[in-house]
């Protein structure tokens, strides 16, 4: 099955608040949902992006960078 992703900068410009739900062929990047949270313009933008975290985790379509990735990108 397909995967994809979308970058902070797409879902900001295309104001993608909701996003898709975990458990289909999405998958969050926990550096795309920090940089939402802490660009959040009020409270309750930022609770909605920190509600997505446990069902991405539990679904296991949260990508998460290890110390391999972060030598890779850099």
């Amino acid at each position: 099955m397909p995967y994809f992703t979308y970058d902070t900068s797409v879902i900001i410009s295309r104001r993608l608040v909701a996003l898709p739900r975990p458990a289909g062929n999405f998958l969050l990047s926990a550096m795309v949902l920090m940089e939402l949270i802490s660009s959040a313009t009020d409270d309750s933008q930022r609770k909605i992006y920190e509600l997505l975290l446990p069902g991405y985790q539990n679904e296991g379509s949260l990508i998460i960078p290890n110390e391999d990735d972060w030598l890779l990108a850099s």
